[in-house]
């Protein structure tokens, strides 16, 4: 499809609550192309240490052949087994598998009722939640893993400076919505000024019929000038979506796919995170640090991994012998060979009498090859997870395991989930502070919000101008002791209000949520009317008009009952009045529990025969 570049509306053209302004022109003095070719160029060459590390743990990651090496020299030994563990694999899938799971809680707390309503609040948290929501909507339309998933993965794989764009567009019909494109951080590239981002680019290379399709421009020399080689359909187009505070353009070296354009972003609309709190340190000896920030998962483990394939590759080598050994052939001449292989079964060896055919003895290994394997792999989960994490236990942990593990997984989360955490704070906030600069209006937005309540509506630029701020948590769900966390909580109700045993003991991260849910369950359980009136709702709801019905009678009666408009025998349940219970018949019912004095009849008189001076029982001594 053609490129189109995006138009904004003029002022009215859609909203009658908001009138947007038209976009400034682009500004008189930007980069050309040459210059931008010349700045991403110039930080891909720095940074070339860390792409180079990207690269290797991606190699990990996708369980690259392992291949062995001499010793002493270094060669590839391709002549001997070779054993690759998936440990690398399956740790980061573990941990991809945790930050992808993790509870998003986007909120935005009401601070002060003077300066606007709790609704403006809500309605900017349904406004990040929405776009948030319709965003990996349109990744898996184009066949790409939703937000969460693709944050985990660079995260988690290649580390880094993490980056990617955050755009409000309108599409071809005027509609506008969130455009979230997450980057490979091994082909992001930026700059850094005082106070923040100067620009940012993606360098990705692309064919001609890609940049045909995307853009609508053909390219028909695509030469050296273009790619750095002559066959450009087999190593691609190198192209480059640059943006700076004011305008975004598309080139390759030799074309302009996307003239320079006014983004609608107040600033850079690309968000930035950097993986880890490793800053950049200058040290004495050298200068490549770039290698060493933003570390992946594999931070610790690398050279372990290659150490523990290269041992596993030698055992392999060593069983593999032991199907198929060495032979000693002797002979007169000494250059007898065998015609056929010895080891299949059935095979029959011609000999003479001064012949001999013979296994020869194994090779073995080293007696500290045990210790040294359970080295290794003890410097694995220590660098990584433990095994216990996988389930490989055949006991039951204690609720002290459970914790010592769950902070052992901290330490490898942590990092990861701050970075999360900060890159959707960006990009709620990039989207609000654009929806706020007058270029779009308004738009209709569907998501669930607090309490897992479902929403749909239109949200209009004014109807969240003012509001406070965005704060962002994710929650990862580690295994946790939960009954004994529950004991706790329960002794500690005699020391501690509910919210902070929730908050504290039972680590729940929506308090106050969840105690507005415990109070409005008490009160329809509390009161005998309102249990009735909450069963009456809900038959309701379900469509049973009929039991509706009979609840409405009762409460009813209870509601009368208790006003004095009817005797005690009209109460709910057929009778009985109001200490009746309910159901109980009031002829059957002995007279105490309807509020009669005794019956003379069956009251206890004592004992039928008693001599006369029989003094009565627990009475003292007569005098």
């Amino acid at each position: 499809m053609p490129f189109s570049p995006p138009t904004f509306p003029q002022n009215g053209a859609e909203s009658p609550f908001f009138a947007p302004s038209p976009p400034p022109p682009p500004p008189a003095e930007t980069y050309t192309n040459e210059e931008i070719i010349r700045m991403v160029d110039q930080h891909e060459t720095d940074v070339l240490a860390l792409r180079d590390r990207m690269e290797g743990d991606f190699n990990l990651y996708r369980l690259d052949s392992y291949v062995p090496r001499d010793v002493v020299s270094g060669e590839p030994l391709s002549d001997y087994a070779s054993y690759t563990s998936p440990e690398p694999h399956n740790f980061a899938n573990k941990v991809i598998s945790w930050l992808t799971q993790a509870e998003l809680l986007l909120r935005v707390e009401h601070t002060n009722d003077r300066l606007h309503p709790p609704e403006t609040d809500n309605l900017k948290e349904r406004f990040a939640v929405g776009l948030l929501r319709a965003a990996d909507e349109r990744l898996v339309r184009i066949l790409q893993p939703m937000l969460r998933g693709q944050l985990a993965f660079y995260a988690s794989v290649r580390g880094g400076v993490l980056g990617g764009r955050a755009l409000l567009r309108k599409d071809e019909a005027g509609k506008t919505y969130g455009d979230v494109t997450p980057w490979d951080p091994q082909n992001t590239h930026y700059g850094v000024g005082a106070d923040g981002l100067l620009w940012a680019c993606y360098k990705i290379k692309k064919t001609r019929q890609q940049i045909q399709d995307e853009y609508g421009v053909v390219l028909e020399n695509a030469d050296e000038r273009q790619i750095g080689s002559t066959n450009a359909e087999q190593e691609g187009i190198d192209v480059y979506d640059f943006y700076d505070t004011r305008i975004n353009t598309i080139i390759t070296a030799a074309e302009t796919l996307k003239p320079p354009t006014p983004h609608g972003s107040t600033r850079v609309p690309t968000y930035m995170v950097l993986v880890g709190n490793v800053p950049m340190i200058q040290p004495m000896t050298t200068s490549g640090v770039i290698a060493n920030i933003g570390e992946s998962v594999y931070e610790s483990v690398r050279g372990v991994y290659s150490q523990y394939n290269n041992i596993m590759s030698i055992v392999l080598e060593l069983v593999a012998r032991s199907r198929r050994p060495p032979i000693g052939v002797t002979s007169a001449s000494g250059t007898k060979t065998l015609p056929e292989d010895p080891f299949v079964e059935g095979s029959t060896i011609a000999l003479k009498p001064d012949e001999k055919v013979e296994a020869l003895k194994l090779l073995e290994m080293a007696k500290d090859t045990s210790f040294f394997v359970g080295s290794v792999l003890g410097e694995i989960q220590r660098s990584t997870l433990p095994h216990s994490v996988y389930g490989e236990l055949a006991f039951q942990l204690s609720g002290y395991a459970i914790n010592t593990l769950r902070q052992g997984i901290e330490t490898v989360l942590s990092s990861r989930l701050e970075a999360m955490e900060q890159i959707y704070l960006q990009i709620a906030n990039l989207f609000y502070d654009q929806y706020q600069t007058g270029y779009f209006n308004s738009i209709q937005l569907s998501g669930m919000e607090k309490g897992r309540k479902y929403f749909s509506q239109t949200i209009t630029p004014d109807m969240v101008a003012g509001a406070c701020d965005y704060t962002v948590k994710l929650v990862s769900r580690l295994p946790q002791d939960d009954m004994s966390k529950y004991t706790i909580a329960g002794l500690a109700r005699e020391f501690f209000s509910r919210l902070w045993i929730k908050d504290n003991i039972l680590g729940i991260q929506d308090s106050e949520q969840t105690e507005e849910q415990f109070m409005k369950q008490k009160s329809q359980e509390v009161l005998p009317e309102a249990a009735l009136y909450t069963l009456m709702k809900a038959a309701e709801d379900q469509g049973e008009d009929v039991l509706a019905g009979f609840y409405y009678g009762e409460l009813l009666k209870l509601l009368m009952a208790k006003q004095g408009m009817v005797p005690p025998g009209m109460g709910p349940g057929g009778g009985g009045g109001q200490g009746a219970p309910p159901g109980a018949r009031p002829e059957v019912m002995p007279f105490a529990a309807t509020g009669a004095p005794p019956s003379p009849q069956t009251s206890n008189n004592g004992p039928a025969f008693v001599a006369s001076g029989t003094p009565r029982p627990g009475a003292g001594p007569q005098l």
